[in-house]
């Protein structure tokens, strides 16, 4: 930076790793003790660096508990969350946009939507557990991964009408009048140029929802009893009533984050071009 003396430089670079460290030292010690044998994790002073590393942890976990299992569910989840939050929050937050209503009316239905989003999710996981008991039309929705997937979509809707709605105010009306005036239907108009420009929010969105999902643990908890059971539930019953798996937990920690991390660096891009551009305006 122009101006910046040599002293400011170091000042500024220390305190980035500084941050940087303390950002990433649970991460690289769940990596480190998950390596770890038992014996190894009651030294005293407690090791920095493994010094027996073993894959013990990982081989119990994949192997004998089949912990991939619950990565599958995890996916299975996220991924009917994500399509269905962004598919109908979308559609909402565009309707908000282009639509007004009378005496402001739009505006109590955003505000609506956030105050359901502020709900803290103990206040209806019992209501929707009792819906998810009941059969209907002989089907039940509890302990399957459509049902879980469908309470994590409808949570995060909000969120998804909150982010969009300030990409869509941001997209000229006139292209959209154009098109009208060429004979296009208003979800011709959607489909074709509204979508398309507001492509980078979609993207980010879609992934918070995703993540959100895939580390969502109470309605999981609830929800589910042994088939649709997701990796974070998977991750606390390595916590039983006579033993603290503790190289198994950073196993299935390392396993767990993995997938989110690798999906975040892919699309890495879309997601802070999405952020930086997704300010509600207006």
């Amino acid at each position: 930076m122009v101006g910046e003396s040599r002293f400011e430089w170091w000042a500024k670079h220390l305190a980035i790793a500084a941050i940087a460290i303390l950002i990433l030292l649970p991460v690289y010690w769940m990596v480190n003790m998950s390596f770890k044998d038992k014996a190894e994790f009651i030294a005293r002073p407690p090791t920095i660096v493994a010094q027996a590393p073993t894959l013990d942890n990982y081989y119990d976990l994949l192997v004998t508990q089949k912990f991939y299992r619950y990565g599958i569910n995890s996916l299975e989840i996220a991924i009917i969350a994500a399509t269905l939050a962004v598919t109908v929050g979308t559609m909402a937050a565009y309707a908000l946009a282009r639509f007004r209503l009378p005496k402001n009316f739009h505006y109590h239905l955003l505000f609506t939507a956030l105050t359901v989003r502020m709900f803290p999710p103990v206040v209806t996981i019992i209501p929707i557990y009792a819906l998810y008991t009941t059969r209907i039309f002989g089907f039940r929705l509890v302990d399957t991964q459509i049902g879980v997937g469908l309470a994590h979509g409808f949570v995060e809707i909000p969120l998804v009408i909150w982010m969009m709605i300030g990409f869509f105010r941001d997209i000229p009306r006139d292209m959209e009048e154009a098109a009208l005036v060429d004979g296009d239907s208003r979800f011709a108009v959607l489909r074709k140029i509204a979508i398309p420009l507001a492509a980078p929010g979609l993207a980010a969105t879609f992934i918070l929802v995703f993540i959100s999902s895939w580390n969502e643990f109470l309605m999981a908890l609830i929800l589910t009893q042994s088939k649709a059971q997701t990796l974070p539930i998977a991750v606390a019953g390595q916590i039983t009533q006579y033993d603290i798996r503790y190289g198994n937990m950073m196993a299935a920690g390392v396993v767990t984050t993995v997938p989110v991390l690798v999906l975040a660096l892919l699309a890495q891009r879309h997601l802070t071009r999405g952020l930086a551009l997704g300010g509600v305006t207006g």
